[in-house]
């Protein structure tokens, strides 16, 4: 703001001049405007430089600059990399105003690469990158995510406008859910790591790799199809033009959790990783999977004595350790150069960064299920009366190690061919123990239980690729390809469960005792991998217009091969017919250790076995992209940015038990077409599929995809926007495949569905924009996306038991309308404020009246899809959408170069459900919360960096509710606290 008033006052000065002395002013200024020789841009963050009195300035984002100057003479230089450098000589006298524009010429156009890079990692230039798209964007730099007090790319992507975290993880963007968003890293798909969701987990990606994340709102044919919601585009750190190193450290103290009790158990190595000790004995592992490991007879199966020893080799911990919860412990480091390896200035850029973040964190939560009795029928809602099925406290104890690391070159072969290769490896582990205690009323137990959950995610990412100027005219056209691979693993080794019981009204005297079914002394092991394969190719070819205007026409292909497999064994450990449940081992708090020891295998009190079930899958999709695109002024202040995408998808998740893989009759491996409902009914009928589809979803579709985006300059900062695109949302593999898991006792219990279809989308956007000084801004957007076919979670009946079973069902159709708002701005010369906010108004139809009414009058055939459906509402809003997100962020620069700063961050959305209503009971909705933040970061010398982060000051407490049909109640769902969290930094800067 400094800066603007003298700007302001020179004006003045110049108009006052005529009519009094020019002794009074003691300085003079120098301006202008840096363009691009070829394209007629203005040339972004060009350093404007006086060396001998070291003093200087950079360009905006319109090429503008201006430098104040005492009286003399001076020679100026004018650099940016990539560009023909210049000097020009100049004198200022007292008062004056110099004009100095410049043309930088570019010699090759390896330097509009060097553009690029440079263009995003401030908040200045990643609003410039935003203006010069021809597509609605939003995002969010590196240099705002080292003010945040974030530490993964999920805790930083929600500052962006329209954007809401599910679960810490998951992105919500416009108010879609998870899976109508998709994630790219560095221009390529990547796969998520979590066996049950599409979406990539935003919580595996340590914040300090990351060089900004940007969330694209509208579709281009040149990007993948495969949202509605928004493409999350995230780009690691690249190689400097000079030598850097940065290395910091840093600890936290959470409230509720640290210098207080903590249970925990042996498991994963420093990274996060499984450890050897947590993985299945080689007793197991080395027999065939089509052997299921039960003990046998003479005509087959186990030994019994290789079954009985085996539990030797398992691990013996069922009862946590108790220790004292340490501090959280983070650390990162950088280094990173770039070298000239031949005479003509070739150069070879390489960078290298590596985090790692530790913490505990302690929350108790309070849990209630219900159970609907309707007094007349289904038909009327207001008659439910909700009944509670389930109630527990529980103490969890968690802790995450998130560990990243990146490494990537680039190599300039000639003048306009450059080689990268990135690659980035990030491990994301939970250890969580839960201790329960609570009631189940379906069966009339209170019961005790100890879970413990060690999670491993893995995401693995490399990227090889060139860019290439081909001189075939004026312009150069523009080559660019890459192959990528892509690894998601999760590992789930030895989840297991102690659960003591007694009679509900039981005395106090009354022991519990272990529990006698599965799940108590059960251990799961589950493991999945998603290997995946994209060959990429970009051809650009400049041309003018009929106007003689600078266009490019764009055409490419993505050819993706993927495959992706799951595997879950469970193993029980069930009481021989001879031992009485009620001694003294079964009693609580005898520690599972003992219970469980291997030596009530030895003497045959107990046995081992393993649960033979549809424990596994396989599945692959085949993906062929091809696009042609055109980006050109119809009119000189109209750009139109469009074409069409073509996508071929096919997609097949074979689900079966692995000790029947081998067996054609048991494990056809094909489907039937269940496109049409009445050829299901005959088919099961028929005998020739079950109703699962012979545990086989698959899904081949053809789409051509249009997209037209048309910007319209209304004056030189200032855009307006319109869009409308049609593209596409798939089923994930796992979501074909009928495999069902529940993943502790109480829990829901989900399964796939082999029949779902893709949905297809129309997407409407208006936008208006307006791009102030620096990085000011004012931002203004209505959308509106009509869903066929919208892909959504649905429960059914279940007969007893305390978990609810819920599956993914096509409802027939969904809207969803908003408006964002976007601003942005510094005033007083210290202070800068950011807000967006946005409004949502989405509504999804489940299920047609008439079906619903045939399902439960019985006249639909007990084939039918429907007929199994049972959604408390026929229509709702869409799963976890915020009617309104509200973010603010008031910053007060605490020196002149702004390089210092404290911040309130405040994020704030509205209620949302959380989970659907099935069977008569009412959607849970997650009531809406807002969170504070407050951030201290300080430079020392331009080399040494402190911050003081103090998160959820107010220690908001999350709760999600159920309305009561009858008294309009809100029954409690679920609650906690996570507790206010003080951290602290500090780094330095070679």
């Amino acid at each position: 703001m400094d800066k603007l008033k003298k700007f302001k006052w020179k004006h003045l000065v110049v108009l006052l001049n005529l009519f009094i002395s020019s002794s009074v002013f003691a300085t003079g200024q120098i301006r202008g405007k840096i363009i691009d020789s070829e394209t007629g841009d203005p040339v972004f963050g060009a350093t404007v430089a006086i060396p001998n009195i070291k003093k200087g300035t950079k360009t905006d984002f319109d090429g503008k600059y201006q430098l104040d100057l005492d009286p003399g003479t001076y020679v100026v230089s004018f650099q940016m990399f990539g560009y023909d450098s210049q000097k020009k000589k100049v004198t200022i006298t007292e008062g004056q105003v110099l004009d100095v524009n410049l043309t930088f010429g570019i010699k090759t156009l390896d330097t509009v690469e060097v553009t690029d890079r440079a263009l995003n990692n401030t908040e200045a230039s990643l609003l410039a990158l935003q203006k010069k798209s021809g597509t609605v964007s939003d995002g969010i730099s590196q240099e705002a995510i080292k003010k945040s007090p974030d530490s993964s790319a999920g805790e930083v992507a929600k500052r962006v406008t329209g954007i809401t975290l599910l679960g810490g993880k998951y992105v919500f963007v416009r108010g879609l859910g998870e899976r109508y968003s998709n994630t790219m890293l560095n221009n390529a798909m990547i796969p998520s790591p979590e066996p049950d969701k599409r979406v990539v987990p935003l919580d595996i990606f340590p914040a300090g790799l990351i060089k900004n994340i940007r969330i694209i709102k509208t579709f281009a044919p040149e990007d993948s199809a495969e949202f509605s919601g928004g493409l999350v585009k995230i780009e690691t750190q690249e190689y400097p033009d000079q030598f850097t190193m940065n290395f910091s450290v840093g600890v936290a103290r959470n409230y509720q959790t640290t210098g207080n009790k903590f249970l925990t158990f042996n498991g994963g190595d420093d990274l996060g990783r499984t450890s050897s000790s947590q993985d299945l004995p080689s007793q197991i592992t080395s027999l065939p999977n089509s052997i299921p490991f039960v003990e046998g007879n003479r005509f087959g199966g186990i030994p019994a004595g290789l079954v009985k020893t085996t539990p030797l080799s398992l691990p013996q911990q069922w009862n946590p350790d108790k220790i004292t919860a340490p501090y959280d412990k983070n650390f990162s480091f950088s280094i990173g150069n770039s070298f000239k390896y031949s005479e003509d200035g070739k150069r070879f850029g390489i960078i290298f960064g590596t985090s790692l973040n530790n913490t505990y964190r302690f929350k108790q939560e309070k849990i209630v299920r219900y159970q609907p009795t309707n007094l007349i029928n289904n038909f009327v809602k207001q008659t439910t009366i909700l009944t509670k099925n389930q109630e527990q406290d529980s103490d969890i104890y968690n802790q995450d190690r998130l560990f990243g690391s990146n490494l990537n070159l680039a190599l300039e072969l000639a003048k306009g061919h450059q080689l990268h290769w990135k690659n980035l490896y990030s491990v994301n582990s939970d250890k969580n123990v839960r201790i329960s205690k609570g009631s189940n009323y379906i069966d009339t137990f209170d019961f005790n239980a100890i879970t413990n959950t060690f999670t491993s995610r893995q995401v693995l990412n490399s990227n090889f690729g060139g860019t290439h100027a081909l001189n075939f005219g004026a312009r150069p056209h523009k080559l660019d390809w890459a192959f990528v691979y892509s690894q998601a693993k999760r590992d789930q080794p030895n989840l297991n469960s102690t659960i003591w019981s007694r009679g509900s009204g039981a005395s106090f005297s009354t022991p519990y005792r272990l529990l006698g079914a599965s799940p108590n002394g059960t251990r799961f092991y589950s493991n999945s991998a998603d290997d995946v394969r994209s060959y990429i190719l970009n051809y650009e070819i400049p041309f003018n217009q009929w106007d003689g205007l600078k266009s490019a026409f764009k055409l490419g292909t993505m050819i993706t091969d993927r495959f992706k497999s799951f595997t879950y064994r469970q193993f029980n450990q069930l009481l021989a017919g001879s031992n009485a449940p009620n001694e003294a081992a079964n009693i609580y708090p005898i520690p599972g250790d003992i219970a469980f020891s291997p030596l009530v295998y030895l003497n045959s009190q107990r046995t081992f076995t393993e649960y033979v079930v549809p424990n596994a899958f396989d599945a692959i999709q085949k993906l062929k992209a091809y696009y042609a695109q055109v980006d050109m002024p119809i009119l000189p202040k109209v750009r139109f940015l469009g074409g069409v995408r073509y996508e071929d998808s096919y997609q097949k998740a074979t689900t079966f038990i692995q000790s029947e893989a081998n067996n054609p009759l048991l494990n056809p491996g094909y489907g039937c077409d269940f496109s049409n409902d009445n050829t299901r009914v005959a088919l099961i009928a028929g005998g020739l599929c079950n109703v699962n589809n012979n545990g086989v979803g698959e899904l081949h579709k053809k789409d051509k995809l249009p997209s037209a985006n048309f910007t319209y300059e209304l004056k030189d900062d200032m855009n307006l926007r319109l869009g409308y695109s049609e593209t596409v949302t798939r089923p994930d593999l796992r979501e074909l495949s009928p495999f069902a898991f529940t993943p502790y006792y109480g829990a829901p219990t989900i399964q796939g569905n082999a029949s779902l279809q893709r949905t297809y989308i129309h997407n409407y956007d208006l936008r208006w924009e307006w791009y102030l000084k620096g990085s000011d801004f004012v931002g203004v957007g209505l959308f509106n996306k009509e869903l066929s076919n919208p892909i959504e979670m649905i429960g059914q009946p279940v007969a007893g038991g305390i978990s609810p079973l819920f599956t993914y069902t096509n409802a027939q159709k969904a809207y969803i309308r908003g408006i964002e708002l976007d601003y942005r701005k510094e005033f007083w010369g210290r202070f800068k404020a950011e807000t967006n906010f946005f409004l949502i108004k989405s509504r999804v139809d489940v299920l047609s009246w008439e079906t619903f009414a045939a399902a439960k009058g019985g006249l639909l055939s007990i084939y039918s899809k429907a007929f199994a459906y049972d959604p408390t509402n026929l229509s709702r809003p869409l799963q976890g959408q915020s009617p309104y997100v509200f973010n603010f962020k008031l910053s007060y620069y605490l020196t002149k170069k702004k390089n210092s700063t404290i911040g309130v961050y405040y994020n704030l959305f509205g209620d949302r459900i959380y989970a659907v209503g099935a069977n008569g009971t009412p959607d849970a909705y997650e009531k809406g919360v807002g969170v504070t933040d407050l951030v201290l970061q300080y430079f020392h010398l331009d080399k040494y960096e402190f911050k003081i982060a103090a998160k959820n000051i107010m220690n908001t407490r999350f709760q999600i509710y159920q309305i009561d049909p009858i008294s309009n109640h809100k029954n409690l769902f679920l609650s906690y606290r996570e507790g206010m969290t003080v951290a602290f930094s500090a780094g330095v800067k070679f």
